[in-house]
């Protein structure tokens, strides 16, 4: 272990900080290398493990490796060399495997959202230039009705078994696996011997957003391997660990800190049946490490919360974790002894849980170390394949999002008066550009080859990033000091009654910046702590003491004047983050359309307008 793993130093006027990483790591230059060192090291060990069904079933990393080069011998009998493949459906082991197959020797992957509606999705295909699709049964109506129009694919690849008569193009997983063996049987070395130019366009995926505004991000396999050994060396994982995947494949984060990072050092991915069966996963799969949002976690603290109030334990939990912050300070952890039942309740072998995608609230952080689970948070965005940065196993900075990555370079551009400014980011880790928008490229990386992120935030004297919002949601106060709403909606969301909250800044009539709020109310907490669901008046003076309490925490210039109440969920990403322009629109089309100031509707539930 490196003492420190950063270095600090002023660049063209910048302060800048390199990661140096605190573990050795070997680097890793491709997909094939990588699985072929995984299969070599890991051999009979389970890589997957997942229901099918009702039955729990594995798969280990030979026989992981034999299914991606027989699949892939069968693609490239299909005419599939140098093609590009789309991937839609839920997270599950021939999701991982169709991925292996394309980029390990055969073209190039185009992940799309499942969630998408289905005109989206082929505006996707068409935009991608798609030849061909891995499907699961769940869009088994969308792909058929694609094959009957021009969009192009050659291929439809069901990840399940084909019923009824389908069309010719179609063909499952398994007959294709059945054919590939007889190829590579017969000598085929089409796949296998297949070389990798890991500079070439690998992955291609679309942010967020509606068809007309996602972006196309091209990463190539030295961008997604180097963040991957980057990772390797500030936190540890091991063959004995077992991740559930929750996230979308989809998404970036999950793909390389949740897929490709764990399969190169040895880790069982289990895969979830869902979001309402993460408590049980947790527990029948024995999970060891969560790859996850903070939505989540934050949704379990509250229940942990709830479950101590419930039991009417607080003050002996209280006074056990006194006891345990005594003892660790001469180096004795005795968490998981003191805490054993409240840990069984999340998930009994859970030790390390990775938080990313958007800020999460340092008490969390806190709440999670009392009990004996380590909570990390980091930073990274697509574009940056994803990690930037990542606090590690040996200094968790709560409230930042840790240090630089190795071989990773982060500084802040055009810094104010306290240092904060845009966080600009430069490595082998940054995007080869955007797809088919060469201006937005140029926009994005300099000419010096510096990232801009869009967000803005401060480095330490130690090198530890904080950010402080997003350069497009900052609200500018009158008195030209900044507020950013990730700031406000943390707080917001660790009052009892409040699911989940959106800030933004309103401008009055008489040209008044005002921090106001959106809060959105959980019900099943209400009938819970109330017995009944209260009126929306007895509701607006609860809400109103509560951001008064925060009010009295923040300087008078900064304080949230109004809010409204609402049971409607926030428009959000699929990894959970606000979709903020729709939610400003949709908040101040209501305000235009009523021709009212916020003001007057203050505490107000919106949901009858």
């Amino acid at each position: 272990m490196k003492k420190k793993g950063v270095a600090l130093s002023v660049k063209n006027g910048r302060k800048t900080v390199t990661g140096l990483g605190y573990y050795e790591c070997m680097q890793v230059e491709n997909f094939k290398e990588l699985i072929r060192n995984s299969i070599a090291k890991f051999q009979s060990k389970p890589a997957f493990r997942f229901k099918r069904d009702n039955a729990v079933a594995e798969k280990t990393y030979i026989e992981f490796g034999k299914e991606i080069d027989a699949l892939g011998t069968a693609l490239h009998s299909l005419g599939l060399k140098n093609k590009r493949i789309a991937i839609i459906g839920e997270n599950r082991y021939e999701w991982a495997l169709s991925f292996f197959s394309i980029v390990n020797g055969t073209g190039i992957a185009v992940p799309l959202d499942k969630h998408l509606p289905q005109l989206e999705i082929e505006n996707l295909i068409r935009r991608g230039k798609v030849d061909a699709v891995f499907y699961s049964n769940h869009f088994n109506k969308e792909m058929l009705e694609l094959s009957g129009r021009n969009t192009g694919i050659a291929q439809f690849i069901s990840m399940d078994r084909l019923e009824g008569n389908p069309p010719e193009n179609f063909i499952s997983i398994k007959e294709l696996m059945e054919k590939g063996k007889k190829l590579l049987a017969s000598g085929d070395k089409s796949f296998t011997d297949a070389e990798i130019n890991q500079e070439e366009l690998s992955v291609l995926l679309f942010t967020s957003g509606t068809t007309s505004m996602s972006k196309g991000v091209k990463l190539n396999q030295r961008n997604i391997c180097s963040n991957v050994s980057a990772i390797t060396s500030v936190i540890r994982v091991y063959p004995t660990d077992v991740h559930l995947s929750v996230l979308p494949l989809h998404h970036t984060f999950e793909l390389s800190a949740g897929m490709v990072f764990m399969l190169n050092n040895g880790v069982c991915i289990a895969y979830s049946e869902g979001i309402k069966h993460i408590a049980k996963n947790l527990k029948e799969f024995r999970v060891t490490v969560l790859v996850v949002v903070p939505a989540i976690l934050e949704a379990v603290y509250k229940k942990v919360q709830e479950g101590i109030r419930k039991s009417g334990k607080e003050r002996q939990v209280l006074a056990a974790a006194k006891l345990s912050s005594a003892l660790r300070s001469i180096g004795i952890d005795l968490r998981k002894k003191f805490f054993k039942k409240i840990l069984a309740q999340i998930g009994p072998d859970l030790r390390l849980a990775v938080s990313g995608a958007a800020p999460i609230g340092k008490e969390i952080i806190y709440g999670f170390d009392m009990l004996g689970l380590n909570v990390i948070q980091g930073y990274g965005l697509t574009e940056t394949s994803p990690v930037v940065a990542l606090n590690n196993d040996f200094y968790n900075k709560a409230g930042t999002i840790g240090q630089p990555m190795k071989g990773i370079e982060v500084a802040i551009d055009s810094p104010d008066e306290n240092g904060m400014g845009e966080i600009i980011t430069k490595g082998p880790h940054v995007m080869m550009g955007y797809y088919e928008d060469e201006p937005a490229t140029k926009e994005a990386i300099d000419s010096y080859g510096w990232f801009h992120t869009g967000d803005l935030g401060i480095i330490d004297d130690e090198g530890f990033i904080t950010i402080t919002g997003r350069a497009k949601s900052m609200i500018v106060l009158n008195n030209g000091k900044k507020a950013f709403p990730e700031e406000y909606e943390i707080l917001l969301n660790n009052i009892d009654e409040v699911k989940e909250a959106f800030v933004w800044g309103n401008t009055a009539p008489d040209g008044d910046i005002q921090v106001c709020a959106k809060l959105v109310l959980d019900k099943n907490k209400l009938k819970e702590k109330y017995g009944t669901e209260p009126e929306d008046s007895v509701l607006a003076d609860i809400l109103q003491k509560e951001i008064k309490n925060i009010n009295q925490e923040l300087p008078q210039y900064k304080i949230i004047r109004y809010f409204v109440i609402s049971y409607e969920e926030l428009i959000k990403t699929t990894t959970l983050k606000i979709k903020r322009p729709m939610e400003y629109k949709k908040i101040t089309g209501l305000l235009d359309a009523l021709n009212i100031n916020i003001r007057k509707i203050n505490g107000t539930n919106i949901d009858g307008f």
